[in-house]
This record gives C-alpha cells, structure tokens and sequence, in this order.
C-alpha cells in the first residue's frame, strides 16, 4: 500500500502544535502535512452531497487543521486532495512557490475571511382572491419596483463592505439570495464592519446570514501545484 504526504496548507516556519500534522520547513516557510495512505483519495466522488461520506469527513478534517494553523499564524489553504510523493516534493513545491507563497502570507495576514450572504424581507401574504384585477396589476408592479429596489440595495450593501475590507469577492446567485460575498477584513476593523452590515440592512429592510471568521479561502489563488 503506497503512502504519501497529505498538504493542507503553507504557513510561516514557525512552531505550531498541532494533533497529527506536522510542518516540512524551507527558507521561512512551511507546508502543514501528513501522512497517509494514497489509495484514501482513489475512486473518491468530489461531488459527494452526504455529510457522512468519506469525501465529507476527509473535507472537515481538512477544514479543522488549516482552522488550527490559522489561529496561530496566516495561512494559505491548499486545494483539497493535495497529495504529494514526500519531503523531496514538499522541499521542492516550496522553493518553487516561494516568492509568491510569501508575498501571499504577507498579504493575509492579519486578516479574516468573513461570508456575507443577504435576502430580501419576506414580503407579506396577500390573498388574490380579494383583490380586483386592476388591484392585482397595482400590487405586481408595486412587487416590482420592490424587487428592484431590493437589488440595488444588495448592491449598495456590497460596495460598502468592499470598502471596509482589504478584499471582496461576489459568488454566483441561487434561488433568492441577492449578494453572495466573501470580504477579507482588517482585525482591528471587523467590529466596524459588522456594525455596517446591521445598519444597511436595517435601513433597505434585508435578511443578512454572516459565516465566519474563516481562513482565507476566497483570498489565495496561487495553485499550489506539485513541483
């Protein structure tokens, strides 16, 4: 049965304790590995809905060490399944990715990921039975406008947040959600930023759903490949 190391991620060589993983160090920084059994990632479905299914345990593990490292130092998640021959190939992804791995942590750190995702209120039941068809034609347009204005508030909501944030991102739309935004935010900053996200929506009337604070997944987009 052939092993390997399992990357999850490049931080700074600094030491971390950690239950399992362990650090492969090169000129300052290091790749979060372990050891494991290859055949563990083959014939996986990526695209595995369950919550129990192998794929989904071994996402969370991977979520939970790079979570462990990041409450210590930044860091740079690396693409799920990342498997690597041994210390001959982590020495030599790290010295290839150096300069940019480092200006990388460099411009994380400090930093979290927050998640951002905003709905409109709920609008209120009406019962169309009751009403005449000019009154129907009437709250239509009216749902209309609504619906417009509830678009240029997500809008508005994600222009503010950008600017109180080191980075943003927006995420493809599904079914009634209005933003889907990822914003990497100063520490220091995050109390200003929230205090934002709650006075927007209170004033355009809208549902905000925060996620966070998170490594900065939507922030790292070297592909740390194998080299």
């Amino acid at each position: 049965m052939s092993r390997g190391l399992y990357a999850y991620a490049i931080t700074r060589d600094r030491r971390i304790d950690l239950a399992g993983p362990w650090l492969i160090g090169h000129r300052g920084l290091a790749l979060v590995v372990a050891e494991v059994e290859t055949e563990r990632f083959a014939g996986l479905e990526f695209d595995e809905p369950a919550e129990d299914s192998p794929l989904a345990v071994l996402a969370r593990y991977h979520d939970a060490v790079v979570r462990a490292v990041f409450q210590h130092e930044p860091v740079l998640p690396l693409r799920f399944g990342t498997v690597l021959d041994g210390v001959d190939a982590a020495l030599r992804l790290l010295g290839a990715r150096h300069e940019e791995a480092s200006a990388w942590l460099d411009r994380v750190e400090g930093r979290r990921e927050w998640g951002v995702r905003v709905r409109a209120a709920a609008p209120a039941p009406v019962d169309l039975d009751a009403l005449s068809g000019t009154a129907y034609l009437a709250m239509r347009r009216q749902r209309l406008d609504a619906a417009d204005a509830v678009r240029r508030g997500a809008a508005s909501v994600h222009r503010a947040l950008t600017r109180r944030s080191a980075e943003s991102t927006c995420r493809d739309l599904a079914g009634d959600v209005l933003l889907e935004g990822a914003y990497l935010v100063d520490v220091e900053n995050e109390e200003d930023f929230h205090a934002e996200i709650d006075r927007l929506t209170r004033e355009l009337g809208l549902r905000a759903e925060i996620t966070g604070p998170w490594p900065p997944y939507s922030f790292t987009k070297v592909e740390f490949a194998d080299a």
